[in-house]
């Protein structure tokens, strides 16, 4: 396959956050060594043509991976510039709520809630945690995976219990972002630890991948005690707004879906 880019992810649900008191550049030997172990063989060869951050929360709202800490977003955001310095690709996926264009606030805690009037109780939501990277390192980040599937999204709010069209929705997703200047107000002042001024984030539209659920989202939301929770983007919907930002001039990078071995569902 010498034509399709190969990634290794960071975290997942319930997954790792990155080992305190390494240093970038310790994790970056460390990657190194093992993607270049067969050099003995090829010295062009590589395992994997880049890194994809996919840190995200944990099920027990006490844990403490429900908060990054500044030296782990710091290590991520260094990590990418050596990984971006060196020729690899490095991209993010980021749940809707981890980097959310409606909502200008920011928190490194990841159990927080949705302002929306639809399950509350639910206590998994971010605050923009994945804007403090773009903040910093935007140059290093090649793209940037937002997953609409996160569970009771904005985006599952409004297609699944507004019944917004589904194309129309990711068209004024889209609409709203150019109408930002492609990009996002945050106010980081609100955390001091980060030492940011509150400031726009870049997320242009070449770096935008639309990140979407499949067969997996259709039996979820089949289940009793999952009503709606993620939201389901058929293809003939994707494909009405692909054409209608095509003939708009406001085609994102590209759609993704999560997760490959549910593909054909």
């Amino acid at each position: 396959h010498g034509d399709t880019f190969h990634l290794v992810s960071f975290g997942g649900w319930d997954g790792k956050h990155l080992p305190a008191g390494a240093t970038p550049e310790e994790l970056y030997a460390e990657f190194q060594s093992y993607n270049t172990q067969n050099h003995t063989l090829d010295d062009s060869f590589v395992l994997f043509d880049g890194i994809d951050w996919d840190l995200e929360g944990n099920d027990n709202l006490h844990h403490p991976n429900n908060e990054f800490t500044l030296e782990c977003l710091n290590q991520m955001g260094v990590l990418s510039q050596l990984m971006k310095n060196n020729g690899y690709i490095v991209t993010t996926a980021p749940p809707e709520s981890y980097l959310d264009i409606t909502n200008v606030n920011f928190s490194r805690f990841v159990n927080l809630t949705y302002p929306e009037p639809w399950h509350r109780e639910f206590q998994y939501h971010g605050h923009n945690v994945y804007a403090y990277i773009l903040a910093k390192w935007n140059d290093a980040i090649d793209l940037v995976f937002v997953q609409f599937y996160e569970s009771y999204s904005h985006a599952a709010f409004e297609v699944n219990v507004l019944e917004m069209n589904p194309s129309e929705f990711l068209v004024g997703y889209v609409h709203r972002l150019v109408s930002q200047g492609e990009g996002l107000n945050v106010c980081f002042e609100s955390d001091p630890s980060t030492e940011l001024n509150n400031q726009f984030v870049s997320l242009p539209l070449e770096k935008l991948v639309l990140g979407f659920a499949n067969g997996w989202a259709v039996e979820s939301n089949n289940s009793e005690d999952d009503e709606v929770k993620h939201v389901f983007f058929e293809k003939h919907a994707v494909e009405s707004a692909y054409l209608e930002l095509n003939d708009a001039q406001m085609t994102p990078r590209g759609f993704g879906f999560w997760v490959i071995e549910e593909e054909g569902k």
